[in-house]
């Protein structure tokens, strides 16, 4: 009987600690791949996006990248969820002729709907594109 009692302990012990070791792997994985974007000329893309309590929402975003690139197009703009879809309320372009460049603005909204930032980065080498990123931030009640 004792032996029986000891063979049902470890047997629950087993079982206990071997699913943990499995999804202990299972999250090391996916952490991995999610470590960041597998840019080659980018170097940094940010952007922050806020909106006042007066309805005045202020973005910033900017991009730098290798010193062979010559130019840099970014693209943002803000958009407001509407009937199921988000639309494009207002949008910006700026371009500089170096390896970084910077965008930033400011534009009031109309209050009761959500708002958010998404924006496009591209850098070229002698106008050729050579690499392009994008961002879509999280959606903000005001």
């Amino acid at each position: 009987m004792r032996k029986r009692a000891v063979a049902l302990v470890l047997s629950l012990l087993i079982l206990c600690v071997a699913p943990m070791q499995v999804f202990a792997l299972g999250t090391n994985q996916v952490t991995n791949s999610e470590i960041g974007p597998l840019w080659i000329s980018i170097t940094e893309f940010t952007n922050s996006f806020e909106i006042s309590g007066s309805g005045l929402a202020q973005f910033d975003t900017s991009l730098h990248a290798r010193s062979n690139i010559n130019k840099v197009v970014i693209n943002a703009s803000i958009q407001q969820y509407v009937n199921g879809s988000w639309q494009t309320i207002k949008s910006w372009t700026s371009t500089t002729y170096s390896n970084s460049g910077y965008l930033n603005q400011k534009w009031y909204l109309m209050s009761g709907y959500y708002y958010r930032l998404a924006s496009t980065g591209a850098v070229y080498q002698d106008d050729v594109l050579v690499e392009q990123t994008s961002y879509t931030g999280s959606s903000y009640w005001y």
